[in-house]
């Protein structure tokens, strides 16, 4: 595949339905993603991934009270904005009449997101408006959109994700005609701002985005709820009974011309990542302009100039661009931008000189970084022509080079690059999300936040990803030691996230259901803001144990059914566990079972009791432990006093008094049946009949599982959703 070519792993399918793929609206964007420079193979990809997304929404045709919430999860800049454009495009073929696109939390973000949307769709022509909450809020009341849809035209209402502005949408909706009309709502940066701030904040409750969409979400008949991010660690671990937790998930794998975190932070990372000297003044301090600066710099120069002379016309249609990350403070960026400034203009003074064969002494230091940076590139691989023959383009570069644009919430220039073939672009939080800078090639960033990093935000920071295989040999990222050493970590943390997701997908685990438990081995980084989402490091105590009495004759029943199966498959494995060196029938064990076929034979089988103290989750969450680790580690199945049961006092909110049997003159105790083997797992199956309530003459059945110590030290280098969750 080339550039921008996307392809798709769907996670799992909630429902099928025949998708027309031969629309009006399908074929513009066709033709406007053929236009775009993406080849025919790559467009089908992206409408196979538009396909497959829909599948999961709501049934526009027969689903009359139905809102789904899903995630779609690419890459950082790997074009995810092709795949949701395309989504509304097949939704509006396929009976959906009205999309909303919350297009960001900063109006740059959601202006350049309505843009992008206007000129995708320009095809469509009469049969499509497109609103924004900010320029049309005229147009925005029921009656003018049920005027549009009478005429036959779709709706797509863009929108900034902000509280007042998602009620305006709201209010279209509520207690309207319009309540009933099959709508997709597409929440781009889906992990930022969208979730609830307040959930484990000290002050609790929600916060004012969150409960704008949980109020849009709920006046809305016929819906589905898409959440698009790169980042998805606080979508996947928020508490499951948020209305934005996910119901359905979707991986959007990029094309073979993107370049991210195995790229730049794999195996050969030192050819594209520059590490800045821990010794050496920062760009923040003082006025001096250090050395590591001088070399980003050069190298943007020389690599510009590496690039026009493979092909001029590519070059000036894909821009060459630097990025400066200092700081997060506004102050910081006029500092860094006076000495950029200065460092930059003396540089264009001095190249319209040299253009003119006027050779000022003021060249020569120049000349040497130039020279310098060149060395680098050819040391690194790079297949370059002789210096000579580039520093005429090098000159021409430096002297047509834009002046450095700010972008910051003071002053946002980064739309005057269509001015110029090469950018440079300073700015903090504003370039962090979102924002994608044509061309990027050398990014020089220095900022990092203090202490413990969030994976998601630190992740986002990475604008040097993207599409960029022809030219990815001439990206450098100048950044220090420890900036580099979280990337690092990152990449394994990405790399182990999207294999969890696809084991459970090759399992055929609903997303709901999926083990949150995933690799992250610094201590210096957590996966998400903890104001949203809590995670722990994993860990099992030494029992967990299911501590309810499941008062339901039908499920009971089930249970007792799967587990007898079980044992009629496989009672030639049984035999009488030996406690204190004798043989004791009353004790069955089946030793050394495979785990994986116990959850599919019999786990996922059983009806649980929410908040019981043990369900499916945690057998899931065990089995992906050990993918993780790479171990295969059997199970030992005791059967307590089989066939028999046990009676118990049961208290009214269900809690089993004391499950387990204690110590007694020849028994050792039920918690201590693992002493015979105690590096073995262990599950207890017990059923217990209440001695309380005469009224129930049925059995529920109980669980207790055994983790060894050493397994659960093994265990800390992951992390997963806090289990008071």
């Amino acid at each position: 595949m080339t550039n921008n070519e996307i392809k798709m792993n769907i996670v799992e399918k909630l429902s099928v339905w025949n998708i027309k793929n031969d629309g009006l609206f399908k074929s513009s964007i066709y033709n406007h993603l053929l236009n775009d420079g993406i080849t025919e193979n790559g467009v089908d990809a992206i409408f196979e991934n538009a396909n497959d997304i829909l599948l999961h929404c709501p049934n526009p045709l027969y689903d009359t009270k139905l809102g789904k919430t899903g995630i779609v999860i690419g890459k950082v800049q790997s074009g995810k904005t092709s795949n949701f454009i395309s989504t509304i495009a097949l939704a509006f073929d396929n009976g959906y009449n009205i999309s909303v696109v919350l297009g960001g939390n900063k109006k740059n973000l959601a202006s350049q997101n309505a843009t992008r949307i206007k000129e995708s769709f320009s095809g469509c022509g009469s049969k499509l408006a497109v609103l924004s909450t900010e320029q049309n809020i005229d147009l925005l009341n029921e009656k003018n959109i049920q005027d549009f849809l009478d005429s036959g035209k779709k709706i797509i209402i863009v929108g900034l994700k902000h509280q007042k502005h998602i009620k305006m949408i709201k209010d279209l909706f509520e207690n309207t005609a319009l309540a009933s009309i099959p709508t997709l709502i597409v929440d781009d940066e889906g992990d930022q701002a969208s979730l609830n701030t307040k959930a484990f904040s000290k002050t609790k409750g929600e916060s004012s985005i969150y409960a704008s969409i949980k109020s849009l979400k709920a006046v809305i008949d016929v819906h589905c709820f898409l959440s698009i991010t790169a980042t998805p660690q606080a979508n996947i671990l928020i508490p499951q009974i948020s209305v934005l937790s996910p119901d359905f998930g979707v991986l959007v794998y990029p094309g073979s011309d993107y370049c991210g975190l195995n790229d730049f932070h794999g195996i050969d990372s030192k050819k594209h990542i520059k590490i800045i000297l821990a010794t050496e003044q920062s760009l923040l301090d003082g006025s001096v302009v250090p050395a590591s600066f001088y070399k980003a710099l050069a190298s943007f120069f020389v690599g510009g100039a590496i690039r026009r002379n493979r092909g001029e016309a590519k070059f000036k249609k894909q821009k060459h661009s630097m990025l400066i990350h200092p700081s997060l403070k506004k102050p910081d960026h006029k500092i860094v931008l006076s000495k950029v400034e200065a460092v930059l203009n003396k540089w264009k003074d001095i190249s319209k000189l040299e253009l003119k064969n006027i050779h000022d002494m003021a060249y020569k230091p120049i000349r040497q970084h130039l020279l310098n940076a060149y060395d680098v590139f050819k040391a690194d691989g790079v297949q370059v022509p002789e210096f000579n023959d580039i520093e005429k383009d090098i000159l021409l570069i430096i002297r047509d080079c834009s002046p450095v644009f700010l972008c910051n919430s003071d002053s946002d220039a980064s739309s005057n690059e269509q001015y110029y073939d090469c950018n440079i672009f300073l700015g903090g939080n504003m370039v962090e999300r979102g924002l994608t800078f044509k061309g990027l090639a050398v990014t020089y960033i220095i900022r990092r936040a203090k202490g413990i990093s969030n994976v998601d935000n630190t992740e986002q920071r990475a604008r040097w990803f993207g599409y960029k295989r022809d030219y990815f040999d001439v990206c450098q990222v100048y950044t220090t030691e420890d900036i580099a050493r979280d990337f690092s970590d990152i990449l394994d943390h990405d790399n182990d996230l999207w294999s969890t997701i696809e084991r459970a997908q090759a399992r055929g685990v609903q997303f709901k259901d999926m083990p949150r438990i995933f690799k992250l081995g610094s201590s210096k980084l957590r996966l998400t803001r903890k104001n949203v989402a809590q995670s722990d490091s994993f860990s099992f105590p030494e029992w967990t144990k299911e501590g309810k009495f499941l008062f339901d004759k039908e499920s009971c029943t089930s249970n007792k059914s799967t587990i007898d199966n079980f044992i009629n498959d496989n009672s030639s494995l049984m035999k009488p566990m030996i406690i204190g060196g004798y043989e004791n029938p009353k004790y069955q064990i089946i030793e050394n079972y495979d785990l994986n076929k116990l959850f599919d034979n019999v786990i996922k089988k059983l009806i649980f009791i929410q908040d019981a103290g043990i369900d499916k989750t945690d057998f899931a969450s065990l089995i992906e432990v050990f993918e993780k680790m790479k171990i295969s580690v059997p199970i030992d199945i005791v059967f307590i006093r089989y066939p028999d049961y046990d009676s118990r006092e049961i208290y009214e909110d269900g809690s089993i008094n004391q499950l387990f049997q204690g110590h007694g003159t020849r028994y050792p105790g039920d918690s201590a049946l693992p002493n015979e083997k105690q590096d073995a797992i262990q599950l207890q199956i017990h059923f217990i009949a209440p001695n309380n309530k005469p009224e129930i003459d049925y059995k529920t059945l109980a669980l207790a599982l055994y983790i060894p110590t050493t397994l659960s030290e093994q265990t800390g280098q992951f992390v997963g959703r806090a289990k008071n969750d």
